[in-house]
């Protein structure tokens, strides 16, 4: 027979009253002591458990069992409740008083139930009503044995906690202590971050950066030393509370230079006090320094500058040290930053300068050339023969794809800058959509491309640029034909769609494969880009078409897959509901 969560057998117990113990490990068989003035019970117990291995003792009184508890100290106690003399609940106080986890099981008849009943609520375990079955009673002892085990190991592993607590509060005041300075390291750090975020300018970051580095620590003055590339070495960008800093030629240094050019060569904070009349050397401080604490700012493994803090009344500690080395990786990310942003304004400013170029030295003269092309091409003018006649007209197209990609830089950098022009006016979206269609009917009737147009019959007024509208269903329809095999079909869809009006643009084309599917919206960016595509362009057209609807307020995607075709959608909200005003006057209008 087997209970429930009893792997082993537990031991015995210390013999001194109040003081339970539980070798967990066992020693020897589990300790039965029987208490029953029955003789034929007593011996029937003895025989049957001394037989399932149990080191088995009976007493055949109360008094007797009270004598035998301390050379005995059983883990368990099979007793009936009445005996003469002394009862089998005596028997129990005295043993839980020796034990308090002594597992009691007691022993009553039909008549007695309610003496049995009073014993569970005094703290035995069971009780078995005479007759009894003898392997239930042994079910009994085996459930009170591994009772008694978690109980034993539960005040074991409660007195553990108890010594563990004790060592926790001893250092509570030391952690309390840490947890302090920490906070207020961090909240300091916070309300500088936010100082240092306010302006993304190089200069006046840096200028906050040193301010703050010599508050926070307490020193005198702070300088900002930055790396310069093509020199390869570092130069003094801001400085805080140095009067007597040179600036021309600005202080330098090389790393392995002075204690600053150590920090910056070994990636550690440095810290030194001068010794005796000697001041220690600071780029372009003729007096030099009483104290120094330098630290680098790295990103990404390399040392974007060092920061310095100079001349502590009471020197710097290693506290200053390790703020100071927070502070600074703090304030490198906001240095990196706004060195991209000054690149970045760099780049914007010479891509102006480019568009300015395009716009008007590449421009103009191209009109020029188209007209004079279209001249040439003019018969009441020139005769051309048939060859003459097929290079003007690949001239004119040629120009008119120039054209095309010139006004796509244009208005794709006026896109970025915010600038693009719109001109919104409460419009209906079906002429927009057939009057793009018609400007393609030459163009689809060269590729023998049917086009099909399915348009809902209660589309809402939209308020919408029509000419940027137009923009975006001619350029959607143009890809649709380029890339739709000759004697193909093209199909426009436009319906009310999650309270939008949606306009879709489906060919059935090769497809684009889902790995490709986010590069449609990246700018100079095309699928085909090998030098034998068959579409030209310069890659900005969905990139200004997804602009032109973001900036009315709707949306862009694309389904498609790899043979079977794509399906470009753009969204467009429905105009406000007209007011009675605005409706009297375009009735009167009409």
């Amino acid at each position: 027979m087997s209970i429930d969560g009893s792997p082993g057998r537990p031991s015995g117990i210390l013999a001194g009253p109040g003081s339970p113990s539980l070798d967990l490990a066992p020693t020897g068989p589990p300790r039965v002591l029987v208490v029953d003035d029955e003789e034929t019970v007593a011996d029937l117990c003895q025989e049957f458990l001394s037989g399932e291995g149990y080191d088995l003792h009976v007493a055949r009184s109360g008094e007797q069992a009270i004598r035998m508890l301390a050379q005995v100290r059983p883990d368990v106690i099979l007793t009936d409740i009445n005996m003469p003399g002394m009862t089998g609940l005596e028997v129990m106080r005295f043993a839980k008083e020796a034990d308090p986890e002594v597992c009691v099981v007691v022993l009553t008849g039909h008549a007695s139930t309610a003496s049995a009943i009073d014993a569970l609520r005094q703290g035995a375990y069971d009780y078995v009503t005479k007759p009894f079955d003898l392997e239930a009673v042994h079910k009994i002892i085996k459930s009170g044995l591994a009772h008694r085990r978690l109980r034993v190991l539960n005040r074991e592993l409660i007195e553990e906690l108890r010594r563990k607590n004790e060592i926790l509060q001893h250092h509570e005041q030391e952690l309390r202590e840490r947890v302090r300075v920490a906070t207020q390291q961090m909240t300091t750090l916070y309300e500088v971050g936010k100082e240092i975020s306010a302006n993304l300018e190089l200069g006046p970051r840096l200028a906050v950066i040193g301010q703050k580095a010599a508050e926070t620590t307490g020193a005198r003055g702070a300088i900002v030393f930055l790396r310069r590339e093509t020199e390869n070495d570092f130069v003094a960008a801001a400085s805080h509370g140095v009067p007597g800093l040179r600036t021309q030629p600005p202080p330098s240094f090389v790393e392995g230079q002075t204690d600053l050019g150590l920090a910056a060569m070994e990636h550690r904070p440095t810290r030194r006090a001068a010794s005796g009349a000697d001041r220690l050397e600071i780029p372009g401080l003729d007096d030099g320094a009483e104290s120094v604490l330098a630290v680098p700012m790295v990103v990404e493994s390399q040392v974007l500058g060092v920061l310095a803090v100079i001349d502590k009344p009471e020197g710097f500690t290693a506290d200053d040290e390790s703020f100071l080395a927070l502070f600074a990786s703090q304030s490198e990310i906001a240095v990196s930053n706004s060195q991209l942003f000054e690149n970045t304004k760099s780049l914007d400013r010479l891509k102006s300068e480019f568009v300015a170029v395009v716009s008007h030295e590449i421009r103009t003269p191209l009109t020029s050339v188209k007209g004079a092309i279209e001249l040439l091409t003019d018969d009441r003018y020139f005769e051309n023969n048939d060859q003459q006649a097929k290079l003007l007209t690949i001239a004119h197209a040629n120009t008119e794809r120039l054209l095309t990609l010139i006004g796509d830089i244009l208005d794709f950098s006026k896109l970025d800058s915010g600038s693009l022009s719109m001109h919104f006016e409460r419009q209906r979206i079906e002429a927009v959509v057939t009057q793009a269609a018609q400007n393609l009917r030459t163009l689809l009737e060269e590729r023998k491309i049917e086009l099909s147009t399915v348009m809902a019959s209660d589309l809402p007024d939209l308020m919408i640029d029509p000419n940027r509208i137009a923009q975006v269903v001619t350029n959607l329809l143009s890809n649709a034909i380029k890339f739709s095999p000759a004697e193909g079909q093209l199909e426009i869809m436009v319906e009310n769609w999650e309270g939008m009006v949606r306009v879709g643009v489906r060919d059935h084309g090769e497809g684009i494969s889902s790995e490709n599917l986010p590069k449609l919206f990246q700018k100079f960016t095309q699928i085909d880009s090998t030098s034998t595509r068959r579409a030209g362009g310069t890659g900005l057209g969905l990139v200004i078409c997804k602009g032109i609807v973001e900036q009315h307020g709707g949306q862009m995607r694309v389904e498609s897959a790899v043979g079977e075709g794509s399906t470009f959608y753009f969204t467009l909200p429905p105009a406000p509901a007209a007011t009675p005003t605005a409706a009297a006057d375009a009735a009167s209008i009409s």
